[in-house]
């Protein structure tokens, strides 16, 4: 049997950050280097885009013109190939994560793919824009139709995500305490340390059984939740927090179970 104290130090809460999940494919990690590898180029870029911007305010000839229409282009290229490998980053996550529910993730990949079609259709815009009139219809476009597409299917994702690391942990806490149930049944005790057991065992079930309401709950919003933005991830990650201090309970609960094995 695991040690229940085991179970716990193997898992930590995940945070909001993707770079802090654990890549466990090489095409995750591969997708995660590149991440950032893109995020730098573009952040250089950004600061080229600052200065041709300002030229062109300040000099309003052709060439600044010209200069900040190309930096234009450039910034916004870099932006979608940034967007477009985080989101292959969060589906590449969600496809090895354990603990989400199939039909759930499989309806999130189907969404995460047709925002990376939406950014490399969109890609091919800004390519083909040659003028300032262009670029700046295409950035509308971006901004007010595909933006709150992606904001939505990235937090759907990391919620998921978040969701799926907490019941695995909590799985494998339950599947230590059977185990432990098993063996203890095994072992021949007093009359006294028996009614001892039967009292510990009824305050287990009950944590058991709130932190599985607690699970549940969480799924289920993330199911129907129509906002799928931070004030909802916020909040599930603190929802979290609370279900992730019961399972250390939980634990603790067993790692006494487990004492009196030697006893």
């Amino acid at each position: 049997m695991v040690p229940a104290r085991a179970v716990f130090a193997q898992n930590t809460l995940p945070t909001d950050t993707i770079f802090l999940k654990r890549f466990t494919s090489e095409e995750s990690q591969r997708l995660a280097l590149l991440y950032q590898d893109q995020y730098e180029q573009y952040r250089q870029a950004e600061r080229g885009f600052t200065t041709a911007q300002a030229q062109y305010v300040k000099l309003g000839t052709l060439a600044s013109l010209e200069s900040a229409v190309v930096s234009s282009r450039e910034i916004m290229s870099l932006r979608t190939d940034v967007l477009i490998t985080y989101h292959e980053l969060l589906a590449a996550t969600l496809v090895e994560s354990i603990g989400v529910e199939l039909q759930l993730k499989q309806e999130t990949l189907g969404e995460l793919q047709q925002a990376i079609e939406d950014l490399k259709s969109i890609r091919e815009e800004i390519v083909l824009s040659d003028d300032r009139f262009a670029i700046a219809m295409v950035n509308k476009k971006f901004e007010g139709v595909l933006v709150p597409r992606l904001y939505s299917v990235a937090y759907k994702t990391l919620s998921q995500l978040i969701l799926a690391d907490v019941q695995v942990l909590f799985d494998k806490s339950k599947q230590v305490y059977r185990e432990l149930q098993t063996e203890l049944a095994d072992k021949e005790v007093s009359k006294l340390r028996l009614e001892e057991r039967k009292r510990a065992y009824t305050e287990v079930d009950a944590l058991v059984a709130r932190l599985e309401l607690e699970l549940a709950g969480s799924t289920q919003a993330v199911k129907t939740e129509e906002n799928l933005d931070d004030r909802f991830y916020n909040q599930l990650v603190d929802d979290l927090e609370t279900t992730y201090t019961g399972i250390g309970q939980l634990l603790t609960y067993i790692e006494e179970l487990e004492r009196t094995l030697h006893e």
